[in-house]
């Protein structure tokens, strides 16, 4: 679960969801005697708190869940964005600490207190900006406008955006991230965050710069990745396929599910674990519906001949 950097952290109800909370809070070093004071009297509150927290420790000790993790770890997913690869990954799966927001936000507090627009896991947001530009930022993002004098243009922190600009040739618009730039004077494209900078172009035509000098042009149903050190070959597109999210879909044309997972773990508000290697190579073919992922998860295991087990809301994994 991702939360908004300025929303509250809910209230969890359920004892097992605190016992779950606790011993995500437990794992960090730097816990303190108040903290340790305050979880042995949250035990001693009622006998349930004590059965609901061996529980946690009986799960996180169980063969089962390290195997599953451990194979996790070692399948090549797809990267995802940024923000979320330094907290998603090894720690996050393992270590349940997706179950307290509160540590969420506090992995992300620094970007959502750069950035003037962000979204939720889940959530996307349309913004029209003050040219007459539009955006839509993507699920688990967060751009920081770059309006001043005669410059315009945002700089994507983390994630994905689409923008739709209004034509002016005396004032490009550019899209800045960690690797590189995107300039434009009127078109339709997408940009993506992570270890790369994703380029794609719906209409019209742009210009993709590394830090290094590098430069590519770009035109309609055509893709660039930048890095630090340069832009990579054009290759073309599917824009029907590349622009789905737009209209709340996702497209995949044989695809490993653990392709499949890593692009659906984005939407997804907790980690989804594919518990062998094998598993994660078959091949999905699709058009699917984001507005409810957990259903959607069912629907890939029983493409892919596997069971879905839910841990708990934060933790998903597919077996065979």
């Amino acid at each position: 679960m991702t939360l908004r950097f300025d929303q509250e952290v809910p209230t969890l109800a359920n004892v097992q969801d605190q016992a779950l909370a606790w011993f995500a809070r437990l794992q960090d070093n730097q816990i303190g005697t108040a903290d340790q004071a305050e979880f042995a009297c949250w035990l001693a509150a009622d006998p349930t708190h004590q059965t609901a927290y061996d529980k946690v420790v009986q799960l996180w000790q169980s063969p089962a869940l390290n195997a599953a993790l451990s194979q996790y770890a070692s399948i090549p997913l797809r990267p995802p964005a940024q923000r979320k690869s330094k907290i998603r990954r090894w720690a996050a799966a393992a270590s349940f600490v997706f179950l307290s927001s509160w540590f969420l936000a506090t992995g992300e507090w620094i970007q959502r207190w750069q950035a003037d627009l962000t979204t939720a896991t889940g959530e996307q947001r349309r913004v029209i900006l003050a040219d007459g530009s539009s955006l839509v930022l993507n699920t688990d993002s967060a751009v920081k406008l770059d309006y001043a004098g005669q410059q315009r243009g945002v700089t994507l922190l983390s994630g994905e955006a689409y923008f739709e600009v209004q034509a002016d040739k005396d004032r490009p618009f550019i899209v800045t991230t960690e690797q590189g730039t995107v300039r434009v004077v009127g078109t339709r494209f997408s940009v993506k965050t992570g270890d790369t900078t994703q380029v794609n172009v719906e209409s019209g035509v742009v210009i993709c710069s590394a830090q290094q000098g590098q430069n590519r042009q770009l035109s309609v149903g055509q893709h660039t990745e930048i890095d630090t050190q340069g832009v990579a070959e054009i290759s073309p597109i599917d824009t029907g396929k590349t622009f789905a999210w737009l209209k709340g879909r996702l497209i995949f044309q044989d695809q490993t599910l653990a392709d499949v997972i890593a692009e659906l773990d984005r939407y997804h508000p907790g980690a989804i674990v594919i518990a062998d290697a094998k598993l994660g190579q078959t091949r999905i073919t699709g058009n699917y519906k984001l507005e409810d992922t957990a259903a959607l998860i069912r629907t890939l295991a029983d493409i892919a001949g596997a069971e879905t087990v839910n841990i708990s809301p934060y933790l998903t994994v597919l077996k065979s």
